[in-house]
């Protein structure tokens, strides 16, 4: 699989690897014959079948992408006689004039602080419960950066994480271990969670009462779950925690919810519409957030924050939030971060949490090195 990747990357050929949560597996799927196509709204998925790329903010000029695969592999392995068949039919991507990417501004430590005091002031229960703040870090890439080598770890180190690696060329290259379903249907079953609270892993934390301020963002959340369903008249459901969660070197406080597929009558891309962007992500109410938000940060978050995943394969969704990733640059590292900010945020902690969830994807890049 590594020398397709290599491959891939050079000939600019989109594809996705990844993982489920809990299962060995690895699937990728390749699209060489044609452009995965680009939405300008989550509507246009209606009746669609791929691996979608969506952005966190859909009205941006980051489109949502779809991947339609031409291949379907199954494993690690994959016959290299196929490169052969891919150089025949292959459509030489070239960059995108509406979408370039490119390398973004880092944020220093002094302006997260500073915005989160911002943001924290902007907070008033009942009105605007919790905003979400997102930072840019940026690393130097090791001469020695070997993507699939990085993915593997991954896979290895976070089974219970979607983990995945995903190349659109006017898009980049993205990897992650994302903690967070948005939309799972398998077997006629829905399911989401809500996912807020986080706090250092410390090896015997499990054991440890949540504070204050973190139960209070899971409540702010699962409440929010609660009244879509509803306004999807969907009563029958099973609520399941709220109940720890370990994401790499932070925990975090999820609760899980389920229904039958028969209750959402068919508006799946609906009900993804009304959950897009998630609190966890975003805030709360989500529209006033939303716009707080593309105002204040100085950086765009591109696919960060967004959701990706298999969409209507064989009757079957799996959604992740696009979080704990990175994009891979042409000598960087660019690492996207965030945390909930809510009336009892502490910046300093807010700014640890950050650094925390970096190490999820950076220990592993030096522990290759």
């Amino acid at each position: 699989m590594m020398n397709f990747h290599q491959f891939a990357l050079e000939n600019r050929i989109a594809f996705v690897t990844y993982k489920l949560p809990d299962l060995e597996e690895v699937t990728t799927l390749v699209q060489w014959k044609t452009e995965p196509i680009a939405l300008a709204n989550l509507m246009e998925l209606e009746g669609k079948s791929g691996f979608v790329f969506a952005p966190f903010n859909i009205e941006s000029h980051h489109p949502i992408r779809l991947i339609e695969p031409d291949l379907v592999i199954k494993g690690n392995n994959i016959d290299e006689s196929l490169f052969t068949i891919f150089n025949d039919d292959l459509v030489k991507v070239k960059p995108s004039t509406t979408n370039v990417v490119c390398s973004p501004s880092e944020t220093s430590r002094e302006l997260y602080l500073a915005k989160v005091d911002e943001f924290r002031n902007k907070i008033n229960p009942g009105r605007l419960d919790k905003l979400v703040l997102s930072r840019i870090s940026i690393e130097s890439k090791p001469t020695s950066f070997n993507p699939s080598l990085l993915l593997q770890e991954l896979q290895r180190s976070y089974p219970d994480a979607f983990v995945f690696m995903i190349h659109i060329a006017d898009a980049g290259l993205w990897i992650g271990a994302s903690p967070e379903p948005l939309l799972q249907i398998k077997d006629d079953v829905v399911s989401t969670v809500s996912l807020a609270g986080t706090r250092l892993y410390n090896g015997k934390s499990i054991d440890i009462e949540w504070g204050a301020k973190e139960l209070e963002e899971q409540e702010i959340v699962t409440r929010y779950i609660d009244r879509i369903l509803e306004s999807f008249q969907i009563k029958q459901y099973s609520r399941q925690g709220p109940q720890t969660k370990l994401a790499g070197a932070v925990e975090h406080l999820l609760t899980r919810f389920t229904f039958s597929l028969d209750a959402l009558q068919g508006k799946i891309v609906e009900l993804i519409d009304a959950i897009h962007p998630t609190p966890s992500v975003c805030g709360l109410p989500k529209d006033e957030a939303l716009e707080i938000i593309l105002k204040s940060e100085e950086h765009d978050r591109e696919y960060y924050t967004g959701f990706l995943g298999t969409f209507n394969i064989e009757k079957q969704y799996a959604l992740f939030v696009n979080l704990r990733c990175m994009r891979v640059g042409v000598d960087q590292l660019i690492y996207f971060l965030g945390a909930g900010i809510t009336a009892g945020s502490d910046p300093e902690k807010e700014w640890e949490e950050t650094n925390s969830k970096k190490r999820t994807l950076m220990s592993i890049v030096e522990t290759l090195n």
